[in-house]
């Protein structure tokens, strides 16, 4: 345990010290501010605006996650630094972990302002705030780090089967979108219900508008849990095989 929370200060360090975890920063920042403003500005239920915030939200993880995790061990293997990290008296499966905890950690981090906007909306429109579902609010962060995990264990599980980091953020983003934009338009483009169905259960998009309006499905739990234990194994079979 103690070797674990090591490797997880010294990975969560050393995002603070990459210029790039600044920038992603930033962008996320400024992308869910602009989005929250225009979502209030139109929408006149406050449900709307959760659901519109969550997804613009999901829609940085798109470009925020595989940037974050591209580096976790290309960039180790680039430095030369994965050899020493192997020969250290700790197991793959440490290894995997602390890397994972160190990138889920930062980007937790990163959405704790947006839950300045609730402040906002109380001190711009006081009437609404006794409306506002904390079921809601909730439901929807949790399945952002649900969510999150999910794809942060495969943007790891990139990074340790190829040493280029433009290679592992690219696959992490393309079968990210795969599976938001494909459960959104598969329901349109198939007449089968089983590839309606199957659609609908892995967009991410449609659990989070979901969660967002209080409704949380066990079974999207048990998605992206199962999702995220099978991803981290494997990167570490990957990490073992590099031994």
């Amino acid at each position: 345990m103690r070797s674990f929370f090591a490797l997880w200060r010294r990975e969560f360090a050393a995002l603070f010290l990459s210029p790039i975890a600044y920038v992603m920063l930033m962008f996320f920042l400024l992308v869910t501010g602009c989005g929250f403003y225009w979502l209030v500005k139109e929408n006149q239920e406050l449900t709307h605006s959760i659901q519109g915030l969550m997804v613009v939200i999901w829609s940085c993880m798109l470009i925020v996650l595989p940037v974050l995790t591209m580096r976790t061990f290309a960039e180790e293997r680039k430095s030369g630094t994965f050899e020493t990290l192997m020969t250290a008296p700790v197991n793959d499966t440490t290894v995997v972990l602390s890397k994972f905890a160190g990138v889920l950690s930062f980007f937790l981090l990163m959405c704790a302002p947006t839950a300045l906007y609730l402040v906002i909306i109380g001190w711009i429109a006081p009437e609404t705030i006794g409306i506002l579902d904390a079921g809601s609010v909730l439901g929807g962060y949790l399945s952002v780090a649900l969510i999150a995990s999910a794809f942060i264990a495969l943007g790891i599980l990139a990074s340790a089967l190829t040493s280029n980091q433009i290679i592992a953020a690219i696959s992490t983003f393309a079968i990210m979108s795969i599976l938001f934009f494909g459960g959104l338009f598969e329901p349109h483009l198939s007449k089968t219900p089983l590839v309606r169905e199957v659609g609908g259960y892995l967009s991410s998009a449609l659990h989070l508008m979901e969660a967002a309006r209080g409704v949380f499905d066990t079974r999207s739990l048990v998605l992206y849990l199962s999702t995220t234990v099978f991803f981290l194994f494997a990167t570490t079979k990957a990490v073992a095989a590099r031994r």
